[in-house]
């Protein structure tokens, strides 16, 4: 709704320490793969979210990107503790991933992907527009001046809010109370009680099923798709041509900006 004005980045990961979920893996498959594959092999759980943000195929377009990595530190001791199906060849992932990326508005992404060293789990949901920021992982806060807050219709208590850090909690609740998303608003509780991840899980189902049955456009389509998972290749490549920018292809051929903006569809 304009809150934040317009958003110019925006920030996603998948930081998860997995030590304690290493041995429990069928056939060792997760350890095997970034052992064989180097790139940000999981960039979805952050990067969908904030294609969302910036709208992606409905008015803009990921257009270019670089990726970065740290050394394979903690990946090489993972194989020597729980084996390799090729321990024949250097680890290759690197314990930390970063990818840079440039839309064709403009805009830029930053993705980082880490299970292999101790941190607090984050998947970032960060956004920068040009009246505010907003932070999801590890802390969740909001940063508006009193100006902007009151324009929100939300009375600051503290008399020199600014944006040079979080608003106070009570503030805070009361702006994501105005704002809260009508989905949210009506499954929320439910999906809490149902569980998985949270209630993400059923979120998630319920607008699949909704939008199936109401013959609704699905909230990710087949080009988000496709965009989302070669992030895993076009990474790789960036990274083993020392991370050279590389061009994201355009899966829609042109049709990027047919929609208007990103929308949850809903019956009228």
């Amino acid at each position: 709704q304009g809150l934040f004005g317009e958003v110019l980045h925006v920030e996603g990961s998948y930081i998860h320490n997995l030590e304690e979920f290493w041995g429990e893996y069928w056939n060792n498959w997760r350890l095997d793969y970034n052992n064989e594959f180097r790139g940000d092999v999981y960039a979805t759980h952050g990067l969908g979210p904030a294609c969302q943000l910036l709208d992606i195929h409905r008015g803009d377009r990921m257009k270019t990107l670089v990726a970065m990595d740290t050394k394979a530190v903690t990946g090489p001791e993972l194989g020597k503790r729980y084996g390799l199906a090729n321990d024949s060849i250097e680890f290759q992932n690197g314990d930390h991933t970063m990818t840079f990326i440039r839309t064709e508005n403009g805009k830029t992404i930053h993705i980082q992907h880490d299970v292999m060293n101790p941190r607090p789990y984050s998947r970032m949901y960060q956004l920068t527009g040009t009246d505010g920021f907003a932070n999801k992982y590890p802390t969740q806060g909001y940063a508006l001046d009193a100006e902007q807050l009151k324009a929100s219709g939300v009375q600051p208590k503290v008399d020199d809010l600014n944006s040079h850090g979080f608003m106070p909690r009570e503030e805070m609740v009361a702006l994501v109370e105005k704002y809260q998303h009508p989905i949210l608003k009506k499954y929320g509780e439910m999906a809490k009680e149902v569980g998985g991840h949270g209630g993400m899980d059923y979120i998630m189902d319920y607008r699949l099923v909704y939008c199936l049955r109401n013959g609704l456009p699905l909230d990710m389509d087949v080009y988000d798709l496709a965009e989302w998972c070669c992030m895993a290749e076009l990474t790789r490549l960036s990274l083993e041509n020392g991370s050279a920018p590389v061009a994201v292809p355009d899966f829609t051929r042109g049709g990027w900006n047919k929609v208007s903006k990103f929308r949850h569809a809903f019956v009228q």
